[in-house]
């Protein structure tokens, strides 16, 4: 190994809403929308001396103080969300913007920590390897990302990485000291009260100014990097995923067909609505093509996105639309060119109980199709389990950046 190597990437959820003001979405000041198109701020942190406690159990005291702490800083663990309506930038804080949660990445490194901690030179190429590197090449980007490094001659490093759109230095040394705080003492500190309402910054034209900057600072996120609403949890997972397939299939070229094809319960949008109590089958099936590099080349979330809430919009506005030909669009399926998403988040598997507890693991062992995903709601609280299957090919290259 030379430099560092990733162990482990996780997600560390913070507790759904309701949130004190402003809620769920924050709409960004003039002060923060200058920063829209800027780089995460990376801070490293380097402890050469920790002998006295195991890394797992640094990785454990972090990730259970940041699951205490982040519910007073929710923002920072949201998407930063372009919404070309408003012509605004927000950070979306809703269910869907916080069910991934906050990037947490174990890693190890065969850099001498002691050298990197007492030379005065700024080790750039070591340190960036020590941080999260989150790209803000494409709106919704995370605000935060957290990297813990163990050192083989000992030591850890923290890296944080924070958008500056959301937070300045001193929001942002609000946030780290309540963090070590937590994790040191094990308790809240007395009288922590963030605040994050943009609205107590008052300008005559003040939205306007935000507006004009976010215009002008945004230029180099292309104009299909815009998502209008935040996508739902399904969309937003079943275009990453997507996207992902797409690139280890190397479509990034390709302007041939790149299809997903799923289902939407119409039980209540017939005209004569279904009781949910109905067992039957009551599906729309739902086809939406795309062009394949559309979905491989950057901007391909936004785009995936795009294309999956327009075929879900046609099938709640008209269910039951082109019904006849269903049959003859799913056989036409080009071989290599569908992915199949099935199941749904709001799908409680894990709760299956017959008196002898909870399932440790819930699959649907009938996955048989190259480019099939599956999803239920996941075993921890406000998680959702993705199954994919792919050709062995493509699996691993899959699971890698699925991750990264």
């Amino acid at each position: 190994m030379v430099g560092v190597r990733v162990l482990e990437v996780s997600r560390v959820a913070v507790q759904p809403g309701p949130y004190p003001p402003p809620g769920e979405t924050v709409q960004l000041s003039f002060f923060d929308s200058i920063w829209v198109s800027s780089p995460h701020v990376q801070r490293l942190f380097l402890y050469p001396n920790t002998a006295y406690v195991s890394f797992p159990g640094i990785v454990g005291s972090l990730k259970s103080s940041l699951t205490r702490v982040l519910p007073f800083f929710h923002p920072f663990a949201g998407k930063l969300t372009y919404i070309p309506s408003a012509a605004k930038a927000t950070i979306d804080c809703s269910l869907s913007g916080i069910c991934e949660g906050v990037t947490f990445i174990e890693a190890e490194s065969d850099l001498n920590i002691h050298c990197i901690a007492t030379n005065e030179v700024h080790d750039l190429e070591s340190f960036v390897q020590l941080v999260p590197n989150i790209t803000v090449s494409e709106l919704p980007t995370e605000v935060l990302g957290v990297q813990i490094t163990s050192f083989l001659s000992g030591g850890v490093a923290l890296g944080i990485a924070m958008h500056h759109a959301v937070a300045d230095g001193k929001g942002l040394w609000q946030f780290i000291e309540a963090w070590a705080t937590i994790c040191r003492t094990e308790s809240v500190p007395s009288g922590l009260s963030p605040v994050h309402d943009r609205a107590l910054i008052k300008y005559p034209g003040g939205d306007k100014i935000a507006v004009e900057f976010t215009r002008k600072m945004s230029h180099a996120f292309p104009k299909e990097h815009a998502i209008h609403e935040s996508p739902s949890t399904f969309v937003s997972i079943s275009a990453r995923v997507l996207v992902t397939i797409a690139r280890v299939r190397g479509l990034a070229d390709d302007n041939g067909p790149f299809i997903a094809a799923f289902l939407t319960d119409c039980r209540p949008r017939l005209d004569h609505p279904i009781s949910n109590g109905y067992t039957g089958n009551c599906v729309s099936h739902c086809f939406s093509w795309m062009t394949a590099s559309d979905v491989a080349r950057p901007g391909g979330f936004v785009r995936a996105c795009a294309a999956l809430k327009e075929a879900i919009r046609k099938a709640t506005e008209a269910p039951l639309a082109g019904c006849e030909g269903w049959a003859d669009e799913f056989l036409k399926l080009p071989a290599g060119r569908a992915v199949y998403l099935a199941g749904s988040p709001r799908f409680n598997a894990y709760d299956t109980d017959f008196g002898w507890g909870k399932p440790d693991r819930v699959e649907l062992a009938s996955m048989k199709l190259d480019g099939e995903v599956v999803m239920v709601r996941g075993k921890e609280e406000g998680t959702v389990q993705v199954s994919v299957a792919l050709h062995a090919q493509h699996m691993d290259a899959f699971a890698q950046r699925i991750l990264s």
